[in-house]
């Protein structure tokens, strides 16, 4: 059994230095803590969450969203950008339907007009389409269900408490559907080593997220191997069905926490395949500001996007184009004024190829080009 505590938090919002380049997120929040989902391999196992009761213990933030929109009501400094809630946990866990406790706070996000970003294993989430639907109307929305394996046994051993795979792909169908303002798709996050990186496996969550009609599929091969996680994680394996994969799994981290970097060139060649194939993106469109911050914020994805394409097509990194696309994030002006005024070279983490790489877009900016087709 689940034990649910309340509990008062001074913090509802957190502030990431630079936006996540892979969801777009400028803000985290979390409106429970620990997670009933139990999924047995997850990362917040690990010591740096301190969560020591994960799933056995539900901490239910008390009055997060009157404290979320007081916070938002009285930031006079913090801009509109996308919130990503459940950070170390599903904000539509069990315990949601019947408190709606994050139904609640996505109605003061609505309130206040940021866009946001949720990825779920939870077919919960269809419940609050009329709040999602009115938040991608005003501002920008998406919904990623994380799904690993079509194979029902092995989700049920995995992620014991969530929505099973056919509920998932059925909720991202329904959204779709009713709301194809909202941008929705796949979380292919974490492809586990040996459970869920055949063949068979792979092309079947391609396919089935086609089906669904989605509108993007993100990639992660491999897991996270972390200390207490690690351990929880093979001590399920052992005493269970799937106990032939502990010796390879192993064999695989023997060095590091991940695998070796043989094995994600090898699996990202089959994953961008099958992108290929299927027609599928593997990157969200991002939410554009209509302030200041547009064209940095345009340009940014055109870079970040290049940079992770390049990586995973050629297994090389490119880790000052990457840190240029995050700064630009950053500037307090637009860029079409830096450019403008002839100050480009003196922009923070850009250097020569940078800016021959962007200044072509600059330029058609400059005259009134449309980028949506960079993009």
């Amino acid at each position: 059994m689940v034990k649910y505590t309340y509990k008062e938090f001074k913090t509802t919002l957190n502030k990431l230095k630079f936006p996540d380049s892979w969801f777009w997120s400028r803000y985290t929040l979390n409106t429970y803590s620990g997670c009933a989902h139990a999924c047995i391999y997850c990362d917040a196992r690990s010591q740096r969450y301190y969560l020591d009761n994960f799933e056995n213990e539900v901490i239910i933030k008390t009055d997060f969203d009157k404290k979320l929109d007081q916070r938002l009501k009285r930031a006079r400094t913090l801009l509109p950008d996308v919130i990503a809630p459940g950070g170390v946990n599903d904000a539509y866990q069990p315990i949601e339907k019947k408190i709606e406790h994050t139904r609640k706070v996505f109605q003061v996000i609505a309130k206040h007009k940021f866009p946001i970003n949720i990825a779920t294993k939870s077919k919960l989430v269809t419940r609050d389409i009329d709040i999602l639907k009115q938040i991608a109307s005003e501002t920008w929305c998406a919904v990623g269900f994380s799904i690993t394996t079509t194979n029902q046994k092995l989700a049920k051993f995995l992620e014991p408490y969530s929505s099973s795979p056919s509920e998932r792909f059925e909720a991202l169908r329904l959204i779709k559907k009713e709301a194809p303002e909202i941008h929705v798709g796949t979380y292919f996050i974490p492809i586990i080593p040996f459970l869920e990186d055949d063949d068979e496996n792979l092309e079947d969550v391609f396919k089935k997220t086609k089906q669904a009609g989605a509108d993007f599929i993100l990639i992660s091969p491999g897991l996270t191997m972390r200390d207490q996680q690690a351990e929880y994680f093979i001590k399920k394996l052992k005493n269970s069905d799937y106990k032939y994969v502990v010796k390879p799994l192993l064999n695989l981290y023997k060095v590091e926490m991940h695998p070796p970097s043989g094995y994600y060139t090898k699996m990202h060649s089959k994953l961008y395949d099958l992108a290929q194939k299927y027609q599928l993106p593997l990157r969200i469109n991002r939410w554009i500001p209509k302030d200041f911050r547009q064209y940095n914020y345009k340009i940014s994805e055109i870079l970040l996007n290049r940079e992770y394409l390049d990586h995973i097509t050629t297994g090389k990194s490119n880790n000052t184009l990457k840190w240029a696309g995050l700064k630009l994030n950053n500037l307090k002006e637009s860029i079409i004024n830096i450019y403008k005024n002839g100050i480009i070279y003196e922009l923070e983490g850009f250097y020569k190829k940078e800016i021959e790489l962007i200044v072509p877009y600059l330029e058609k900016i400059e005259k009134k080009t449309n980028l949506d087709k960079f993009l």
